[in-house]
């Protein structure tokens, strides 16, 4: 063994006892189930080609096995799962093989991370805030994020920025993961606002009375409620059908899914809030037993690698808001700002989470003032790299210009002052 830390992630099972799993993770070395293989020394972040080859150049082939979050491989969210999958290959020599699955055909989101944890999968996009009895810390992430700024922009970068170093920084969120034998290559997949699609127009508590809504979170289930409406849980690949039935009469999601989901055919009236937020739901790209026990230069390629994927995802953040306008006004939609009785219901909903998650104890008890001041580091740095919006989201289609939108310095400043903390060592 080396005297190297030893990852909390590092971990292969919660199952096994502490001691023998750390005895584990420091001396194992093979590749795949783990299997015993040779010791390998790891190399620094953005080390040269040569430097990873050395690392791995006694160490045997392998495959991973990888589900990605986009639907198909005609998506446009499948261009960074892609990227992720081509960045392994590449820095490995082609020593790691990556067998990408679109649509959960192995495993889907109800059973992914008994997946994870039995090696049926190695990689995964999962959602854990429909798991809050496995993962409370989490779930009590998701129930503050109204508390972030939204705009379509600059906002949305703030927010991320925000819900990527708090994910981080709590040890019960990745306590949670460890318990299920799970590990993140990121806590936070970069998750755009939500906002409410309906199929038809109305931003007042008069229009939500008595609609029925399809929620992702628990948070989102008792804003529903508090403004007239019924929360509906439904799975996200049913929402269109049921949009399209009429069964369910608005759903809040995130415009990535949206746009991709064809929903504004049948939900093409938007309501957003114009400042606070509306709760976010976002998933976790997540690695399993198989990975915790490769060998650490496999693991630090497997775990760099998705920063490539990280500068194509938060891209198309802002550019799924524009899809979305251009999309609502297509189909005849209204983009409309909630009334004020509305925001005011929203306001209470961010209050009274904010106080419950405090009381967990579950991301700290001074987590409303650490949040805010994480907010104010990422607007400033945000605004320091030159990212400000032109305008709404109503008129964003007027001054958002995608091509000229550079992700790059945030993804490395966001690598730089969170991610790479974590980084196996």
């Amino acid at each position: 063994m080396d005297s190297r830390e030893v990852h909390w992630w590092r971990l292969p099972t919660a199952a096994i006892a502490a001691s023998t799993l750390l005895l584990l993770s420091a001396c194992a070395g093979g590749a795949g189930g783990g299997d015993e293989g040779p010791e390998a020394e790891g190399f620094a972040h953005g080390a040269p080609q040569a430097d990873v080859d050395a690392a791995i150049a006694e160490l045997d082939p392998t495959t991973i096995v990888f589900q990605a979050s986009a639907a198909s491989p005609n998506s446009p969210v499948a261009e960074s799962n892609l990227a992720f999958a081509e960045e392994v290959e590449r820095r490995s020599g082609g020593k790691i093989s990556v067998e990408t699955h679109y649509g959960h055909p192995i495993a889907d989101h109800t059973e992914i991370f008994d997946a994870l944890a039995d090696g049926r999968v190695d990689v995964s996009y999962t959602n854990p805030a429909y798991e809050p009895d496995l993962f409370p810390a989490f779930d009590k992430l998701v129930s503050i994020t109204s508390s972030l700024p939204e705009s379509p922009m600059a906002g949305e970068l703030v927010a991320i920025g925000a819900l990527t170093e708090l994910a981080w920084s709590s040890e019960q969120i990745r306590e949670d993961f460890e318990a299920q034998g799970l590990f993140p290559l990121v806590p936070v997949n970069p998750p755009g606002a939500y906002f409410s699609l309906c199929g038809q127009s109305g931003a007042s508590l008069d229009d939500w009375s008595g609609r029925q809504v399809r929620i992702g979170s628990t948070v989102h289930s008792d804003l529903v409620s508090s403004m007239g409406g019924t929360p509906v849980s439904l799975d996200y690949l049913e929402t269109y059908e049921a949009l399209q039935r009429k069964t369910i009469d608005c759903t809040m999601i995130v415009m990535s899914a949206a746009v991709e989901s064809g929903y504004f055919e049948t939900a093409p009236h938007m309501q957003y809030t114009g400042g606070q937020a509306l709760p976010r739901v976002f998933g976790s790209m997540l690695a399993g037993s198989n990975v915790a026990t490769m060998p650490l230069p496999y693991q630090q390629i497997i775990f760099d690698a998705w920063q490539e994927s990280h500068y194509l995802t938060i891209s198309r953040v802002p550019a799924d808001n524009l899809a979305a306008v251009k999309s609502a006004k297509e189909n005849g939609g209204e983009i409309e700002t909630f009334e004020d009785p509305v925001l005011d219901l929203i306001d209470e909903n961010r209050r009274t989470s904010m106080i419950g998650a405090a009381d967990s104890g579950m991301l700290g008890g001074d987590v409303e003032e650490r949040m805010a001041g994480i907010v104010d580091e990422w607007e400033t740095a945000v605004s320091e790299m030159g990212y400000e919006d032109g305008g709404t989201l109503t008129d964003m289609d007027e001054w958002f210009d995608e091509a000229q939108f550079d992700p790059n310095p945030y993804v490395d400043l966001l690598y730089d002052k969170v991610i790479l903390n974590h980084r196996p060592s």
